[in-house]
């Protein structure tokens, strides 16, 4: 009987270990950016995120973000398989007095490993920030980035819009490519004179196209946002809109045969009125002048 016993225990822990382990390797299988959970809280902690690092291994993830949107850290804390915290805190900040915020910290070295892997940069972010180094599911990376750094919904003359906010030239490129795919229509960015951002806004169809890939029925998003994702899909162009058809829009490549050709050459290379490109010419060289001013 004792020898029996102690098989039968001995084969009770070789399960545990073996169910240990099958969690292990499925939560291991699951951590990468092509699941829609993990793309999703990385572009979201690039935006409203910062990673630290201190001396012995040490370190967080933290993610602060407005009280009426705590509802996602919430999930994150859920969902996450390593141990985190939840806090608050009611201070004076750029978004008025008394302005009551949520703090989401992870500290496991585990957790901030694969941040690390998969190319979040610890320290200040804004500008060197960039799509993963690792395979990812763009939808839900880009919707990540949206909620924290973008913004949706219907402007005030009742357009459909999504726009997004950031300083770093690598994400403007992905990003761009990324609605050119979605809506088959090439765009190009320019930062603002006075800090060098980017707000990269498109409308009307090219806008629903982008919210109905981003925001599907049952992604993980701000509770706000999939609201103002219902406003833009529920949207129709009134019969006495005209729409435009294959409109060109202006390239890199057409900015520069421009400023170094004369306007007729330009009306014949690139198909193009002598207004169109007079107008597109005016429009470069002021931007050209804010920043000599600069």
């Amino acid at each position: 009987m004792k020898v029996r016993s102690e098989l039968h225990r001995t084969r009770k822990m070789q399960n545990q270990a073996e169910m240990s382990w099958s969690i292990a390797t499925f939560i291991e299988m699951k951590m990468t950016l092509e699941n829609p959970f993990y793309a999703y809280l990385f572009g979201f902690a690039q935006t409203d995120g910062h990673l630290y690092e201190q001396s012995r291994n040490r370190g967080k993830l933290r993610i602060e973000i407005g009280e009426r949107d705590a509802e996602v850290l919430e999930i994150f804390k859920r969902l996450l398989p390593f141990s985190s915290s939840i806090s608050r805190r009611v201070r004076t900040t750029n978004f008025g007095v008394n302005y009551e915020s949520v703090i989401w910290t992870v500290c496991d070295k585990r957790f901030r490993d694969c941040l690390k892997d998969w190319g979040f940069p610890v320290g200040k972010k804004s500008e060197i920030i960039k799509t993963p180094d690792a395979a990812y599911s763009p939808n839900d990376y880009f919707r990540g980035l949206i909620d924290g750094d973008g913004s949706l919904g219907l402007t005030a003359s009742g357009f459909p819009f999504v726009s997004l906010i950031t300083s770093s030239p690598q994400i403007v490129g992905e990003y761009l490519n990324f609605i050119e795919r979605v809506t088959g229509k090439s765009k190009t960015s320019l930062p603002n004179s006075r800090d060098k951002v980017h707000n990269i806004a498109i409308y009307k169809e090219d806008a629903q196209a982008l919210v109905k890939q981003i925001y599907y029925k049952g992604c993980l998003a701000i509770t706000r946002k999939k609201l103002k994702a219902k406003e833009v899909l529920n949207w129709q162009r009134p019969s006495t809109m005209k729409k435009v058809p294959n409109r060109k829009l202006w390239t890199i490549e057409g900015d520069n045969f421009i400023l170094a050709n004369l306007i007729e050459v330009s009306m014949k290379e690139l198909e193009r009125s002598r207004n169109s490109i007079e107008m597109r010419l005016w429009r470069l060289n002021k931007i050209r002048r804010q920043l000599v001013t600069n």
